[in-house]
């Protein structure tokens, strides 16, 4: 006689199930030898990649790198979307859980990204550029879309020298808070200003250029003292404004 007897086999792990996306960006940082966040933090960063995808932002990002972080500065230049890396030139410095600083002469981030070249997203009439600013030096300049044009930056002013994708002088609202801010052309004639939870105001400039090589610390003006927590550009985000502020507060909140 033969008895057939079933037998169950249960497995249990603790190890947590991530986004492919984010797990992707484990991955990577383990190949290039990177210290990854801790346990607890890499929780909180799956979380914000699940928020920006549920929030339609993370489909319309070209780059994307998260500078506050418990992870090793080398894990801070990862960008997330591309699965590369920025490059801090001339030392920025690096603070864990906020992100980077300039010196305000000479140290930058460099996205390695060119909206003209790069662009998947980015286009003439449809970009954003955002900063998270963790601190606000006594600099104006934050950050660049393109490097050559003195009028694509995001600057702390109302100068004709803020802008995205275009040469011409247009007065916006001051960014005055720390925090999120973004600039978002959604159209060949205007762009959204966002400080924070706010539209700052609808600016009227002309498109008149595209994108270029894009920094983060640094304008074709001068170099920025501010600590900066994250980056991105790509699409219009404009509809999307107020769930990526939400997503990013979140995470920064938190940390």
């Amino acid at each position: 006689m033969i008895t057939v007897y079933s037998n169950t086999i249960s497995v249990t792990t603790d190890a947590p199930l991530f986004d492919a996306d984010y797990q992707a960006v484990l991955n990577y940082a383990t190949t290039q030898g990177y210290a990854l966040p801790s346990a607890g933090q890499q929780t909180l960063q799956n979380q914000l990649v699940v928020d920006l995808k549920a929030g339609g932002i993370w489909s319309k990002l070209d780059t994307f790198a998260v500078f506050a972080t418990d992870g090793d500065s080398d894990f801070a230049l990862i960008d997330w979307k591309r699965l590369t890396d920025y490059t801090a030139v001339n030392s920025p410095t690096f603070t864990a859980d906020e992100g980077f600083t300039g010196n305000g002469t000479s140290s930058y981030v460099d996205c390695n990204y060119n909206g003209l070249t790069n662009g998947v997203n980015y286009a003439n009439d449809s970009a954003h550029q955002m900063v998270w600013a963790m601190v606000f030096g006594a600099s104006i300049e934050l950050a660049t879309n393109n490097l050559s044009q003195p009028r694509q930056s995001i600057r702390r002013s109302t100068s004709g020298n803020n802008g995205i994708n275009s040469t011409t002088a247009a007065a916006g609202t001051s960014n005055s808070a720390v925090g999120f801010i973004m600039f978002s052309r959604y159209n060949s004639t205007n762009y959204n200003q966002y400080n924070n939870n706010s539209l700052l105001g609808n600016v009227s400039q002309p498109r008149n250029s595209t994108g270029g090589t894009s920094l983060v610390l640094r304008t074709n003006l001068g170099y920025s003292n501010s600590t900066i927590a994250a980056a991105s550009l790509g699409a219009d985000l404009s509809s999307e404004a107020s769930s990526y502020y939400t997503a990013l507060n979140t995470y920064i909140s938190a940390l």
